[in-house]
């Protein structure tokens, strides 16, 4: 595929804008530092685009892939924050730490974009990865917030709204999910170990949200409520799948994802030939 170089690079170069910012925010340039991951992130838009022909014809599925849309969606939370605030609020640029992890381990350990099948090129898929990939970054910005807040670092850091909107787009990324489940499956739910994680983490932010109604649950306390669900959030959908199945190694898999990535299957030529033909 002559695309897959180019988009590649350019995710590759944002990462390197990213750290360029971290660097300028380390060293207290902070409008510099801000300035420079918006140009990342156009840069990441542009491949992200691309991305949307790796397979050899239009289609969503590789633009809003979570491994490689989570980053995407951290750094636009940071830019739109710090736009918002008139670009005088540098205590949100703080959280190019988690994004620049969060790219750096992408770029290490390469996630694997499944082909499509005929389950996925559907309107309610995309919403659902959608939602998802935003739904995790508002609750890595919340954890890091929460931490900034318990070190004091910044006392009045936005850690619950992250954590609410979080809990929204989480919330439509079900319901999403529930038609895409009904259309594909005939079912409004998967007993799945990924679904019954999904039901798990909206459960611990429904209570988070319910704290508000304990009179002697302060900031604090939430703060660390908040923490807590980053940490099963990154758990359940991002190390555990990084666990070997019994009987199946990492080798075995890694090779059977570089063999899908380079020999697509006789389903993507399916779907690309009946959009040929519509």
């Amino acid at each position: 595929m002559v695309l897959k170089p180019v988009f590649t690079l350019l995710f590759q170069g944002a990462a390197v804008v990213y750290l360029l910012a971290l660097l300028f925010y380390v060293f207290k340039q902070y409008r510099w530092a801000g300035w420079t991951v918006t140009f990342g992130l156009l840069v990441h838009t542009t491949s992200q685009t691309i991305r949307c022909w790796r397979y050899g014809f239009f289609t969503l599925e590789g633009a809003f892939h979570a491994g490689f849309f989570l980053p995407w969606c951290l750094a636009a939370l940071i830019v739109v924050a710090w736009q918002r605030n008139k670009r005088q609020d540098h205590h949100i640029l703080s959280a190019l730490w988690p994004l620049v992890v969060v790219i750096a381990l992408v770029i290490i350990i390469p996630p694997t974009c499944h082909n499509p099948t005929p389950f996925t090129p559907t309107w309610s898929a995309y919403l659902f990865f959608i939602f998802e990939s935003l739904a995790h970054a508002c609750f890595i910005m919340s954890g890091w917030l929460a931490v900034q807040f318990l070190l004091q670092r910044h006392p009045q850091a936005p850690f619950h709204a992250y954590a609410v909107w979080g809990f929204v787009c989480f919330s439509l990324a079900q319901l999403a999910g529930c038609a895409w489940t009904y259309l594909g499956w005939g079912g409004l739910f998967r007993w799945g170990t990924r679904h019954m994680h999904s039901a798990a983490l909206w459960c611990f932010y429904c209570s988070y949200l319910h704290t508000a109604y304990l009179k002697r649950f302060g900031l604090r306390n939430k703060a660390r409520f908040a923490l807590a669900g980053t940490l099963i959030a990154l758990v359940l959908f991002y190390a555990l799948p990084l666990i070997p199945r019994p009987g199946r190694t990492l080798a075995k898999q890694q090779t059977v994802m570089n063999h899908a990535q380079t020999a697509p299957d006789q389903t993507i030529s399916a779907i690309s030939s009946s959009q040929e033909a519509l």
